[in-house]
């Protein structure tokens, strides 16, 4: 299990918008989240990423569990570039290659005994790293500014000097670089022509990690989710 959420309450004065919220997303699950406006699907995912505290009820993570977030506003970025965006979202492929190195060189000197624990480690780090695209990285940065139409950019642009629209998907294509294990995106169809949904589409549902998807478009989520 990546998320168990038991019990989870919120209010706001006289108004509920959460009561007795409780689920559980396992490894592959890919769930679309619908309802009205107003019925507290973006101030779930706020509970969750910790930006509103619950009135009662509990969640957790499972250990070294990592986490992404598309919120619907946009952060501004200041004073970075989409090229920091790319090198900081690609920080966490590069840090498990550096552990491979690490494992690898341990591996080489290790005594028998030493041997089996650190090739499980490897193993783990390994196969993470290849599902999340590491081996191919370039590839990939390439792929997602093409798929949501960000190729045409200067990558030293400052992001601040982008469109709404811009800023918007470029805060998708980061998260999707940093591929974590489980994604919670609140609205992420939101300022994408058809190209770039029909590109997402197929992305989502190709992807390796799990997600929760708060969205109104149900074409999108007929093609993106496996339980709603």
């Amino acid at each position: 299990m990546l998320l168990t959420t038991n019990n989870l309450a919120k209010s706001y004065g006289a108004i509920t918008v959460l009561n007795e919220v409780s689920f559980i997303i396992n490894a592959g699950d890919r769930v679309g989240l619908v309802g009205g406006n107003g019925v507290g699907k973006t101030t779930l995912l706020r509970v969750l990423t910790g930006q509103e505290e619950q009135d009662s009820g509990t969640y957790s993570f499972a250990a070294l569990v990592e986490v992404g977030y598309l919120p619907q506003t946009t952060p501004e970025f200041y004073g970075q570039t989409i090229e920091d965006l790319i090198l900081q979202a690609a920080g966490n492929l590069r840090q498990l290659e550096e552990r491979m190195r690490q494992l690898e060189s341990a591996m080489a000197t290790a005594d028998e005994a030493e041997l089996p624990a650190l090739l499980e480690a490897y193993t783990e780090v390994s196969t993470k790293f290849q599902d999340r695209g590491g081996y191919d990285l370039d590839y990939k940065i390439d792929n997602i500014l093409h798929g949501l139409r960000l190729d045409y950019l200067p990558r030293q642009q400052q992001v601040s000097t982008l469109s709404g629209g811009e800023k918007a998907r470029v805060g998708l294509a980061t998260l999707l670089l940093r591929s974590p294990d489980l994604l919670l995106l609140d609205e992420p169809t939101n300022h994408l022509d058809f190209a770039s949904l029909a590109w997402l589409e197929t992305y989502l549902s190709n992807y390796a990690g799990a997600m929760l998807i708060v969205s109104h478009d149900r074409q999108f989520l007929n093609r993106a989710v496996n339980q709603i």
